[in-house]
């Protein structure tokens, strides 16, 4: 594998397929992130770099545009994000994969780290990125998987999407509901007594009414002017904003 990529960017990237944020934990939430290992890929046309990152529940993936270079290779490897993190540079480097060896290379310096033998949930990746199909037509349904298809499918407002979620973390539990009323897209978080729920207008909707409950701080990792949510009664949820995907398990209480 070798590619050229801007540095800054790389790391805003990174960042976004960590999730680094308040997760639920039990009847209140917890400052952490998804897992600190990500996989970094090269793919087949030569001129995209893909983040991903997940665990048995969660799947999250990021691009960004590789810098021309004339010997780009595709490739596909798995580091320990914290300590590239603390190598990478703001500006343009090379990423390259030299005697099982990942090495960093820019105008000032170049660093050596090691690779993972594979990611600790390379596993449930693989099946996410073998089956997950996601498309920006809304009207086009999304496959999760051979059993598992997304019919409801809401556009909105990146912005509106942010402060509606940013409003109902200050509940404290960090889980949200979404609910798709047919007309609006109902944003809400409880703790039992306290309740922030937010009603967002979509842009584009399609599908049956709809509501389920996830935890995972997407909103500070949205990108662009529109995403798109996907979800049934109690299914996963789909994300696609920008380049960044995610697939979340919901949460479902008994």
């Amino acid at each position: 594998m070798k590619c050229k990529v801007n540095g800054k960017l790389l790391k805003e990237k990174i960042e976004s397929v960590l999730l680094k944020g308040k997760w639920n934990n039990g009847g209140s939430s917890k400052s952490t992130i998804l897992c600190p290992s990500v996989i970094i890929s090269v793919q087949e046309n030569g001129n995209i770099c893909k983040l991903s990152n997940g665990n048995p529940s969660t799947y999250v993936s990021n691009t960004l545009d590789l810098i021309e270079l004339e010997d780009c290779e595709t490739g596909r490897v798995a580091v320990d994000s914290e300590i590239l993190l603390k190598y990478l540079p703001k500006e343009d480097c090379i990423l390259q994969l030299v005697n099982n060896i990942f090495q960093l290379v820019s105008e000032r310096k170049t660093v050596r780290i090691p690779i993972l033998e594979r990611h600790e949930n390379n596993d449930s990746i693989l099946f996410v990125e073998k089956n997950l199909n996601i498309e920006r037509n809304i009207n086009t349904e999304v496959t999760v998987s051979a059993r598992t298809t997304l019919n409801t499918r809401v556009k909105v407002s990146t912005d509106e999407l942010v402060n509606a979620l940013s409003d109902c973390e200050a509940v404290g539990t960090s889980v949200f509901q979404l609910d798709y009323d047919g007309e609006h897209l109902n944003v809400s978080s409880s703790n039992g007594t306290e309740l922030v729920m937010v009603k967002i207008e979509p842009m584009e909707s399609v599908g049956e009414k709809a509501t389920m409950e996830f935890s995972a701080p997407v909103h500070k990792y949205l990108e662009g002017r529109a995403t798109i949510l996907s979800f049934e009664d109690e299914t996963p949820l789909a994300l696609l904003s920008g380049n960044l995907k995610v697939l979340r398990a919901p949460r479902i209480e008994h």
